[in-house]
């Protein structure tokens, strides 16, 4: 964001408004990246638990018999208190689409999105974009009148958003944003200048190779945590995780000794 103020000579000089550094540290620097390998690990595995029943459903992927009856529910206005949904150009288009029958692709494409969301957050492929059609659904969710989760869910997928550059760097995005860029501005597949999140200098392979190997270790943990794992031992577990991650994210060494580090700004 930029103002102007006028300095002593009458010439106007622009002043720029600056992110506060934490905002920059931990949006956009690879050293933070553990923290959102976490979060969007604890996010993929709730859109993947979501979708996955949904998808061995024939309500939902075999005539969205699910998405009638609950469109048919929430477009309903009672006679005395508030109806679900609180705008009336949302029911409109709920109504339009439940003339329109659309609830078997609306079903299908809710249960293999959400499927799809959770694969892209835990394997960091297009962090951004899944998590961004992640919290659309949720969105749509709240919309429709449904609270439940979907608060929590949006607010973290935003997160992950906002830090989109990053919240990858331990997953393929580490590989596919560098090769094929982002609409505005092009990967080095596409004819574009090679792309990094951050400048660094070189270190040993088993530098590199130690970090990967405890950082999967990791990943491996917290999604085990996740999808087995319930009450007072999951937040054990997956404490121990987010430990592991952190000590290897912020370089913590245990075999490879302490090499010449990755300078990212």
């Amino acid at each position: 964001m930029t103002g102007s103020r006028q300095s002593g000579n009458g010439r106007i000089d622009k002043v720029v408004l600056n992110n506060p550094r934490w905002v920059n540290a931990v949006f956009s620097s690879p050293d933070w990246a553990w923290l959102w390998l976490m979060v969007r690990l604890w996010l993929g595995v709730r859109w993947l638990e979501a979708g996955w029943h949904k998808t061995q459903e024939a309500a939902w992927t075999g005539g969205g018999l699910a998405v009638k009856g609950y469109w048919e529910r929430v477009i309903v206005i009672p006679e005395q208190g508030r109806p679900p949904i609180a705008y009336d150009w949302y029911r409109q288009f709920l109504e339009f689409l439940l003339r329109n029958e659309w609830y078997d692709v609306v079903g299908w494409l809710v249960a293999y999105g959400e499927v799809l969301v959770g694969l892209g957050l835990i394997v960091g492929a297009f962090t951004g974009l899944a998590a961004f059609f992640g919290a659309l659904m949720n969105w749509n969710f709240m919309l429709a009148g449904t609270a439940s989760t979907n608060p929590v869910l949006g607010l973290i997928g935003l997160g992950v958003m906002v830090a989109w550059k990053t919240a990858g760097w331990w997953g393929l995005d580490r590989i596919l944003l560098p090769a094929l860029g982002v609409p505005w501005q092009r990967g080095a597949l596409l004819g574009g200048d090679p792309a990094s999140v951050g400048e660094g200098v070189p270190a040993r392979k088993a530098w590199y190779v130690e970090q990967w190997v405890r950082m999967l270790v990791a990943a491996a943990v917290a999604v085990f945590a996740l999808a087995a794992l319930d009450g007072a031992l999951q937040l054990l577990v997956f404490g121990l995780a987010v430990l592991l991650a952190a000590v290897s994210g912020t370089g913590r060494f245990f075999f490879t000794g302490r090499e010449t580090r990755d300078r990212r700004h």
